[in-house]
């Protein structure tokens, strides 16, 4: 029987984000459009969903926070790990930030999309804390590594790295959904619809936003770089995961949660990072285009390995 992800979520994903690449590229809608689109997504609706779902999450079952311990702990250590090794393989350090973002970061848009497609809000609640410090030790590995092997074009300054992560629109929702959550607050109708609409609002926007940044692949790149950043993001990683959740006794349901934290591609938001702070941005582009690419089959595979909301 093939899971439900598979059919029901992934596909619908990956047709999404064809389609957004499509319309991208034939000229309906420009580089302007594409960047207000991800932009009020990433400041209203994401925010949106993560606070409305926190606000009143249930969080009795303590076996969620062995899941959150897990993730944030395999960021940290697979992000340390992963930096000693590519700064030693790869030719330049502007090549390594690239291959480090590309291996590390994750698209949150498709994640949640997999995750409310199977557990609905239910799910997003569990993945929401998880999440929350995963960025957290993303951003802060990535603009640290970028200072310090990246090269910065002439005038540019590095961005106050616990500015902006006090400032992430999707880590301050989270904090104040958390806050709220021991009220337990019941939204009036009028407010929870809308919470709804912009939750539905977040997920299709956010997948299209990953589809219409994608970059044609052109150029010989570095096929090392992409081959390491892959792997361990797509492989590596989601293998780790499962062995360790397998380990200490995890429920089914919050090893698919986890799982599909683990095995999305990058971020395209990892080309204007390394553009800005002096990583191999040509590179990073690609990385991400063949990553989103490969990750049809990869998380195809890891469902069927363990069947996600079966």
């Amino acid at each position: 029987m093939m899971s439900p992800v598979v059919g029901s979520a992934l596909f619908p994903v990956i047709l999404l984000i064809v389609l957004a690449f499509t319309i991208r590229r034939v000229g309906l809608v420009n580089d302007t459009h594409v960047a207000g689109v991800e932009r009020v997504t990433y400041v209203v609706f994401f925010p949106a969903l993560l606070f409305s779902n926190l606000s009143t999450a249930s969080f009795d079952d303590l076996s969620v926070w062995s899941l959150v311990a897990v993730l944030a702990g395999l960021q940290v250590v697979l992000g340390g790990l992963s930096w000693l090794l590519l700064v030693k393989v790869l030719p330049d350090g502007p090549s390594a930030t690239s291959a480090f973002q590309g291996a590390n970061r994750f698209n949150s848009y498709i994640i949640f999309a997999l995750v409310f497609a199977v557990y609905g809000d239910a799910g997003i609640q569990i993945a929401a804390v998880p999440l929350a410090l995963m960025i957290i030790i993303v951003n802060v590995y990535c603009v640290t590594m970028l200072a310090r092997h990246g090269t910065p074009p002439e005038g540019a300054t590095s961005p106050n790295l616990w500015r902006s992560l006090i400032t992430n629109p999707l880590i301050v929702a989270c904090v104040l959904g958390l806050a709220v959550n021991p009220l337990q607050i019941e939204w009036p109708g009028p407010v929870d619809t809308m919470f709804g609409w912009f939750g539905t609002a977040a997920i299709a926007l956010g997948l299209f936003a990953v589809g219409a940044g994608l970059s044609p692949i052109t150029g010989k790149g570095s096929v090392l770089a992409i081959g390491l950043a892959s792997a361990t993001k797509l492989v590596v990683k989601p293998a780790i995961f499962l062995a360790i959740a397998l380990m200490i006794g995890l429920s089914p349901d919050l090893i698919a949660i986890g799982l599909m934290c683990t095995i999305v591609p990058p971020a395209t938001s990892a080309y204007i990072l390394a553009r800005q702070l002096g990583g191999n941005a040509p590179l990073m582009a690609q990385i991400v285009t063949v990553a989103t690419i490969l990750s049809a089959a990869t998380v195809t595979a890891w469902c069927l390995i363990w069947p996600v909301g079966a």
